[in-house]
């Protein structure tokens, strides 16, 4: 048996006619199927783009190199970070 979830939204009349239009062309029967191709089909990419960074080999280097460059944090910006951990924002 699957069990499934209902999700509610709530849209207006030109949204739904611009899905239900979308839906029949891509051959949906119905909002529901055409929503589940939407969130299956394009889910995985958004979640990829914003989980993934891909930099140039310059824009790499450039990163390593800030990375062994020592910098000192000025002493007034580590007491702020200080009282920030102890009001746990």
């Amino acid at each position: 048996m699957i069990n499934n979830e209902v999700i509610e939204i709530h849209i207006d009349a030109e949204t739904r006619q611009l899905a239900e239009q979308a839906a029949i062309v891509l051959g949906y029967a119905t909002l529901t199927e055409f929503f589940i191709y939407l969130i299956q089909n394009h889910a995985p990419q958004i979640l990829h783009e914003h989980t993934h960074i891909q930099l140039s080999r310059a824009q790499f280097e450039q990163f390593i190199e800030a990375c062994h460059t020592q910098n000192t944090v000025p002493d007034r910006l580590k007491q702020a970070a200080q009282l920030i951990d102890k009001e746990n924002f």
